[in-house]
């Protein structure tokens, strides 16, 4: 099955796996991804990705270090916020984290009754706001924007929360297209250095070896990312990697890489297309950013739209994950791949 449009990997599920296997191993510890995951790990968020209007914490578990703590000392069953999360009419929550919660965990989802000053949280599925025999949970306003809860002392639950609205995802820094260039020539000069021992006809076996060895690429790649995947992929099956994007049998695959290299010394970043709109969570904090590039002497340099827009069929593009000064490859473009795999490209 082929990835939804907009996806920068064009690997089937199984290989995707196979391959960003063999990628270095984040340095994030399965804590701290549970922490940060989008919308505080509740599923049900992630596939409306739902416009969150205000969300809610326990008093005293609003930061990652009270969390973990709450986990060691039993107060939690996982390293996850406990949090309510409100939308138009419903409320994401993720409360079977607290340890002493009796209500139902297959709960992830409660219907949300607005009221003049705090709102109710209705426990049946078929529940009514107009019903008040309905059961709920009654959020009263307090001071500093808190809320207290009359009803939750009986399910084991918190009775004072306070809210702690997340930051707008991954807010992206002013654009000087004098400074990307600058960070893009960084970039590619230590990433050329990093692809010289996958240049000839690497195998599996020296990924892992030269990861187990220190030489790991994550200086210029992000770790199991799009990106990563991709690069194994093109240097250990670079047959199946051309058949993925539908160029089999248009170019002779072998030295793809080398290939990609020469691309990028003639590449000039020409725009900025904004956050890469990642529909896998798992990949979701990676904060990627589409670059624009140039390429003189092809034909692929397709108009790029305004800053920040995101356009496919244009200009080819990578994903970057900008830190600092200093930016990590998240994923390779289409566009860019067809270009990479065009016969002219092996001249």
């Amino acid at each position: 099955m082929r990835c939804a449009v907009g996806v920068l990997l064009w690997l089937t599920a199984g290989a995707m796996a196979s391959f960003t296997a063999l990628a270095a191993a984040p340095a994030a510890t399965e804590a701290d991804t549970a922490l940060h995951a989008p919308y505080d790990g509740n599923h049900w968020a992630v596939l409306a990705r739902a416009q969150i209007q205000a969300r809610y914490l326990p008093a005293g578990l609003s930061d990652d270090g009270a969390i973990l703590r709450a986990v060691a000392d039993g107060t939690l069953r996982e390293a996850v916020y406990p949090s309510l999360q409100l939308a138009d009419d419903v409320a994401f929550i993720t409360l079977k984290a607290l340890a002493r919660s009796t209500l139902d965990r297959r709960k992830d989802i409660l219907g949300l009754c607005r009221r003049t000053v705090g709102f109710h949280l209705l426990l049946d599925d078929t529940g009514d706001c107009a019903d008040d025999a309905a059961r709920r949970l009654r959020f009263e306003a307090a001071a500093g924007g808190a809320v207290t809860c009359r009803d939750c002392a009986a399910l084991g639950l918190p009775t004072r929360w306070e809210r702690h609205d997340r930051p707008a995802r991954f807010p992206l820094p002013a654009w000087d297209l004098a400074a990307a260039q600058q960070q893009f020539g960084a970039w590619r000069t230590q990433f050329e250095r990093d692809m010289q021992p996958y240049l000839g006809e690497p195998t599996e076996a020296l990924w892992q070896s030269q990861a187990r060895a220190g030489r790991s690429i994550d200086g210029t790649v992000v770790p199991a990312s799009r990106a990563s995947a991709a690069l194994i992929a093109m240097t250990t099956a670079p047959d199946a990697f051309a058949e993925e994007v539908g160029m089999s049998g248009q170019v002779a695959p072998s030295a793809v890489l080398a290939r990609l290299l020469r691309l990028l010394r003639t590449a000039e970043v020409s725009g900025r297309g904004g956050l890469y709109r990642e529909p896998v969570p798992a990949l979701e904090a990676t904060c990627a950013q589409v670059w624009y590039l140039r390429m003189p002497g092809t034909a692929a340099n397709g108009p790029v739209a305004a800053t920040d827009t995101f356009v496919r069929g244009g200009a080819p593009f990578i994903t970057v994950q900008q830190q600092g000064g200093r930016i990590r490859l998240a994923g390779l473009s289409r566009e860019l791949v067809e270009v990479l795999l065009a016969p002219a490209a092996s001249n």
